[in-house]
């Protein structure tokens, strides 16, 4: 087991926004992992997930999305732009790579994560080795009715932080209670509802990225629950048919829900990513 230096950190955005940033270094890292969190949530949500890798010779370095967690931003949970998140992430990478420049890198992102890690493949896929992507949701828009979605595009436009929707259910995170209560608990959680801009901007890219997914030919691995009520596996299928790449892996969990890196077998799901990684860096 490697010993692990641990610190926090922040930078700022192109619009001066303060990011809260996260790291966990081993001895002698030999690849660098970004680590994408989802939306309502915090880079903290993954420190076991931090501690796996670093044990196989990972850094990880994840930050806080604006109006997440430690971050700067408001109203809270709103994100007006998937693009422009993925701008904070692509000034973050830089400066990790200007650190690290021989550390090959990779991308581990979750639910709202994963589509902004396919929304940095699509635009940056020169900056990454690989990627993992857990829940995203790639058809996010695909089961919307055009009434909602005119509705939506209208009230967004009025009022982008009118939160309208319930979109994480406790019961549908996982089949473990404690990773639900944890949540729960949690401050720096978001637990209102879902604000009209953020689900815009969700559907937004989600049909940006199907449309460029065809381009990509950087190796990934697709996982999800198959149990998932939160963000459809369709997503998932989507988007492993639609890339291009030649070394793509999809697998699902049977049984297990939308986080499939805090279920009660979630050591399995880490370790799957875990050996896929070694592949990918052997």
């Amino acid at each position: 087991m490697s010993s692990i230096t641990h610190s926090t950190g922040t930078f700022k955005t192109s619009d001066n926004l303060s990011l809260h940033t996260a790291r966990w270094i081993p001895d002698s890292p030999r690849a660098a992992i970004i680590l994408v969190h989802g939306y309502g949530e915090h880079s903290g949500r993954y420190q076991h997930v931090a501690r796996a890798l670093v044990d196989r010779g990972y850094a990880v370095f994840a930050l806080d999305h604006r109006a997440h967690g430690k971050s700067e931003g408001t109203p809270r949970a709103l994100v007006r732009s998937i693009a422009t998140v993925v701008a904070d992430l692509k000034k973050y990478v830089e400066a990790v790579s200007a650190e690290f420049p021989h550390l090959p890198r990779f991308m581990l992102g979750h639910s709202m994560g994963g589509l902004i890690t396919w929304g940095y493949i699509v635009r940056h896929s020169g900056d990454l080795s690989a990627a993992v992507i857990s829940g995203a949701p790639v058809n996010a828009d695909a089961n919307v009715s055009p009434l909602l979605l005119g509705f939506a595009n209208l009230a967004n436009k009025i009022s982008p932080a009118l939160a309208l929707v319930d979109l994480t259910p406790l019961v549908e995170l996982s089949h473990n209670p404690q990773n639900q209560e944890q949540f729960a608990a949690d401050p720096l959680n978001y637990h209102g509802k879902l604000p009209v801009g953020t689900g815009v901007a969700i559907n937004e890219e989600a049909r940006f990225v199907r449309s460029q997914l065809p381009e990509v030919t950087l190796p990934a691995l697709i996982i999800y629950g198959e149990d998932d009520k939160i963000v459809n596996p369709s997503g998932s299928h989507t988007a492993y048919e639609l890339i291009a790449s030649a070394d793509k892996t999809e697998k699902g969990y049977p049984a297990m829900k939308h986080e499939i890196l805090n279920e009660i077998e979630n050591a399995v799901v880490i370790n799957d990513i875990i050996n896929w990684l070694d592949a990918h860096v052997a």
